[in-house]
């Protein structure tokens, strides 16, 4: 008579749940379910598998911790993990792997090849494993659930940055968080500063921390979802901050792209909307970060002495092949200039289109900045705010952007 196994299939998802689990049970498997990691490393020891099927991308604790767990345990270093998740990058299995997977699977995948998965699988000689991998030190900050995280992903990532200090990314950054937060509330938002050594949203915006600074001392694999999610610091309703906090010597870490390549990678999958404050110019992290973005805003100010350095700057991020972001540019006029060029001019200059225009507002940036707020709080009618709302249309609805 065949051995009868006993599985743990963990999923959020609950159609996906019941899809995988049907599947397996009219194969003759005994099947036990989980709805989040926690719960995972809860039934395990329960239930005792002879196999686990682990989603990835889960609220809390996400299938790479999950099974740096497991590995690290004694008394479940053994079971079979096979991965299954929507993530399909080579760098995403090779985490996985990493962490002490033995297979990985892409959603969707078909049934015949699950069963066959588990089945060859299941055949292999426990004494064959590799030994378990160390577990990755767990945040201080407790994880929360993500309101609003898409099942496949950000549906926007938008980087912004500029050529030159001074040209108001950080406001743009700060306005735009906000209009997508308006635009959907049901959505959560999240505003990472990457910028170490020059983070300013701790006192603009009235808040302490510095969790951007904590992942980049990480290594690259003790950047995972959960640990991503600690480092995070709540805002409003449904806006959280990744903050760089206000040290200067924490410039040196610019040159961490391996590492800031995968924060952002995992804030992608936190949330639908993510807005990254760039900076100045492209730093080893910077470019690393722009790898995951829908959306690159380059902020131009209309100075005839800073035109060449945004052409410039335009050249460099056309030339990066790796890049496949929109690209979009804005004028951004913070200061009355008798020198400065009409929206028109400039836009002939850098040969790209102006899509948004924001001009001089002195008297409503100090207000914002008084109360710690947005210039779309502070003035919803102002011109800013129209132009920023037009902006998160444009980023959000591209059907509506003129060809």
């Amino acid at each position: 008579m065949a051995q009868t196994h006993t599985l743990l299939v963990v999923d959020d998802d609950l159609d996906t749940l019941k899809l995988v689990g049907t599947t397996l049970e009219k194969q003759g498997f005994i099947i036990h379910a989980a709805k989040d990691g926690q719960e995972a490393l809860d039934k395990v020891t329960e239930v005792k598998p002879d196999l686990i099927l682990l989603d990835v991308m889960m609220p809390k604790m996400d299938g790479y911790e999950v099974t740096r767990r497991l590995r690290a345990n004694p008394q479940t270093a053994n079971i079979p993990i096979i991965l299954f998740t929507a993530k399909a990058q080579v760098d995403d299995k090779v985490a996985g792997l990493e962490a002490g997977a033995d297979d990985y699977l892409t959603k969707p995948t078909h049934p015949a090849e699950l069963v066959a998965r588990v089945r060859n699988i299941l055949k292999r000689p426990v004494t064959g494993m590799l030994p378990p991998l160390p577990a990755a030190p767990v945040s201080s900050q407790p994880s929360t659930p993500s309101p609003g995280a898409p099942a496949g992903g950000a549906r926007t990532v938008v980087g912004v940055l500029a050529a030159k200090g001074g040209q108001g990314v950080s406001t743009l950054c700060i306005n735009l968080a906000t209009g997508f937060a308006e635009k959907y509330p049901q959505n959560s938002v999240i505003l990472a500063e990457l910028t170490p050594g020059h983070g300013d949203l701790n006192v603009r915006l009235s808040q302490s921390g510095e969790g951007l600074i904590e992942l980049l001392h990480r290594s690259t694999r003790d950047i995972y979802r959960s640990a991503v999610e600690g480092a995070l610091t709540e805002h409003k309703d449904n806006q959280r901050l990744l903050l760089a906090g206000t040290r200067p010597s924490d410039a040196s870490l610019l040159h961490a792209g391996e590492q800031m390549g995968a924060i952002v990678s995992e804030l992608k999958q936190i949330t639908n909307h993510v807005v990254l404050d760039l900076g100045v110019n492209l730093p080893t992290s910077s470019q690393r970060a722009l790898e995951h973005c829908t959306h690159i805003v380059v902020v131009a100010e209309p100075d005839p002495y800073t035109v060449d350095q945004t052409k410039a700057l335009l050249a460099d991020l056309n030339r990066m092949s790796q890049l496949h972001a929109q690209r979009i540019v804005v004028m951004v006029h913070r200061v009355r200039n008798d020198l400065a060029v009409n929206a028109a001019e400039l836009q002939k200059q850098l040969n790209h289109d102006i899509e948004a225009v924001f001009t001089p507002a002195p008297e409503l940036a100090y207000q914002a900045t008084r109360q710690q707020q947005s210039m779309l709080e502070t003035d919803p009618q102002s011109y800013s705010a129209q132009q920023t709302q037009k902006l998160v249309t444009l980023i959000a609805e591209p059907k509506t952007k003129k060809r």
